[in-house]
């Protein structure tokens, strides 16, 4: 009968086809007892397909699935997932399209930033020396200091070429060198006034000498034989020297000597000066109004002369009633 087992020897035991396993002296124990199923039984409603038809042995080559392979592996019939997982596919083009993009991308970000940069700074360039914005106005410009005989309007001349540049462009060092190259002047200060102005302050002086040629033309000069503005009258306390043509007479190197030593000396003595003569560059003479004669020779020592004469003048007595003094020679200075 089917599904009943029965041994072949007379002291087995067989199946009764009920669960139970019967002796062969006729005892049966329930499989049930046993607390384990007899691994030969197989059901004709459970049997699986790959099995053989009498159930007695199973093929699981022969056993067939809905199942994929993928899903087998990482299915619980072997243990869940992940226990024989496949490990993810790269797909190499791919991730190599990505990463040019992000660098692609990086680069734009990077390039828009230094375009940013680059504008700002032109935008700041542009405002501080190019626009209206620090600009020095024309009518912003003060000269200073001029006198009659350093013309004011030769200043302005020269600050006014700065005019409509940004006061950051202007060079105040080379605007203080050109003014001070003017005739009289002995110094020259630049300051600017953010936003739109500037100061010109000048040290001028007076002139060494006036020139008084034959056709009685006067010419103020300095002491480096620089003509100053013209005058029609000779100004008191400014020494006076006779030359036949006043160009001339500026090429003479006796009258240059002269106005050396009349640049170099002290307001007290110009203005007591009342002649001056200069026959040779080593023979330079001047006469004042006290009645002294001062001979200076040339320009040489000249602070070492000055330093001799203003003693011997501070006492007359030491002088013993003589009215020329000689520093030509100011270690050996005479008096006479």
């Amino acid at each position: 009968m089917a599904g009943r087992t029965v041994s072949s020897r007379g002291g087995g035991s067989h199946d009764d086809g009920i669960g139970r396993t019967v002796s062969s002296n006729g005892s049966a124990r329930s499989s049930e007892m046993t607390g384990r199923r007899s691994p030969r039984v197989a059901h004709s409603s459970s049997r699986n397909p790959g099995s053989s038809e009498s159930g007695d042995f199973v093929d699981v080559r022969r056993m067939k699935s809905h199942k994929s392979v993928a899903e087998r592996l990482d299915g619980e019939d072997f243990g869940g997932p992940g226990l024989f997982a496949r490990p993810k596919v790269v797909n190499f083009p791919e991730r190599l399209a990505e990463r040019r993009q992000v660098l692609r991308r990086q680069r734009i970000f990077h390039v828009a930033i230094g375009v940013l940069i680059v504008a700002a700074i032109v935008l700041v360039i542009w405002g501080l020396l190019f626009s209206p914005l620090l600009r020095l106005h024309d009518d912003r410009i003060d000269v200073t200091g001029t006198n009659t005989w350093v013309s004011k309007t030769k200043v302005a001349d020269i600050a006014g070429e700065q005019a409509g540049k940004s006061l950051l462009l202007v060079n105040a060092e080379t605007m203080e060198n050109d003014i001070a190259d003017l005739p009289g002047v002995t110094s020259a200060t630049v300051t600017k006034h953010f936003p739109h102005g500037m100061t010109v302050d000048v040290q001028a002086e007076i002139p060494a000498a006036i020139l008084r040629a034959s056709d009685k033309s006067l010419t103020a000069v300095d002491r480096e034989g620089r003509v100053l503005n013209a005058v029609n009258a000779s100004v008191k306390g400014i020494p006076v020297i006779e030359v036949s043509d006043a160009k001339r007479g500026l090429d003479n190197k006796a009258v240059q000597q002269a106005l050396k030593i009349l640049g170099s000396l002290d307001e007290s003595v110009r203005q007591k000066i009342t002649k001056v003569e200069a026959k040779t560059q080593d023979s330079v003479t001047t006469k004042l109004s006290d009645g002294y004669t001062i001979i200076w020779g040339n320009s040489s020592d000249i602070a070492l002369k000055k330093a001799v004469v203003d003693k011997l003048l501070e006492n007359p007595k030491q002088l013993g009633g003589a009215k020329t003094i000689n520093v030509a020679a100011p270690d050996k200075a005479t008096i006479k």
